[in-house]
């Protein structure tokens, strides 16, 4: 991470990756959210809102093909690639909208049992695990490698 001299966090730092963790942060809560509602049995209309979330993620696959054509990747990596973003994207998209309908549709369980603090928690938590492997990533791969985690 980059810190000035004296050790303290650059603020050029913390205004690029602040909005990032921070939406992040908020997908991941919808997220959660949409899998309480879903384990719950409380996605009403799940069915009926499917094929957009696979329509979603059809849509990410072919823009990261695209985008990977006018990359370094090519072949096989950016296909692994681009199936990757499809999937992430039907997913996070999938669950965060069923977690914002869950959200809106059953506010009683959300607030009164304090869930929305846990999975708001939990969310900036895996942000800000993510963000740290992504800047740590050749240290991450290494240790995996190694098996040194």
């Amino acid at each position: 991470m980059a810190t000035s001299a004296n050790g303290y966090l650059e603020r050029d730092v913390l205004a690029r990756a602040g909005p990032l963790i921070g939406a992040t942060t908020l997908a991941l809560t919808a997220a959660f959210m949409g899998i309480v509602g879903i384990a719950s049995g409380s996605a009403t209309g799940l069915v009926g809102r499917l094929p957009l979330y696979v329509l979603a993620g059809s849509v990410g696959f072919v823009a990261a093909v695209l985008a990977a054509e006018h990359s370094e990747y090519y072949g096989r990596p950016a296909l692994v690639t681009a199936a990757g973003v499809g999937v992430v994207g039907f997913v996070m998209i999938g669950l965060g909208t069923e977690g914002v309908v869950y959200g809106l549709t059953n506010p009683d369980a959300v607030v009164a049992s304090h869930l929305s603090v846990y999975l708001l928690s939990a969310a900036m938590i895996a942000s800000g695990l993510g963000y740290w492997t992504v800047r740590n990533w050749r240290d991450v791969t290494t240790a995996v490698n190694t098996s040194g985690l």
